[in-house]
């Protein structure tokens, strides 16, 4: 039976470390990790935005693999590595066999929870304040 984590991983490369040697640990690193990716048994990998971090999710056969996988990794010594066993939700849509996948997006409902019609906080062709003053789709930020 497949057990699922969620694993947060917190790098902290020393900052002396010569550059050669860490080029060479994070091509391992990246190399190591796609096999286990391709494998089936590491399905997420996100970026924590801001933090040298990720957040990945490991679909594996118990968590003994999933202690090999994690001690594999050339960056384990760098690593600050916190682990939470998943279980299914009972609210989750997927688990639900009368799930209906061409039911409508719940944010673009024309109606309001109470019923009335959606206002400016509801108004999906309200333009993001993030992206005011560029056209939508604008990425010369990036």
């Amino acid at each position: 039976m497949t057990e699922l984590y969620a694993v947060r991983m917190d790098v902290a490369l020393p900052p002396d470390m010569d550059p050669a040697a860490r080029d060479d640990l994070l091509a391992r690193e990246k190399a190591y990790s796609q096999r286990w990716q391709r494998s089936g048994h590491w399905p997420h990998i996100w970026r924590c935005v801001g933090q040298y971090a990720n957040l990945s999710v490991f679909a594996v056969d118990s968590n003994e693999q999933l202690h090999q996988i994690l001690w594999g990794l050339p960056l384990f010594p760098h690593m600050s590595i916190t682990v939470t066993p998943l279980a299914a939700h009972p609210s989750d849509i997927a688990q639900d066999p009368a799930h209906d996948s061409t039911a409508q997006d719940p944010a673009h409902d024309s109606t309001a929870q109470d019923g009335t019609a959606p206002g400016p906080a509801h108004d999906s062709t309200a333009q993001d304040p993030a992206s005011e003053g560029s056209p939508a789709g604008d990425t010369s930020s990036d």
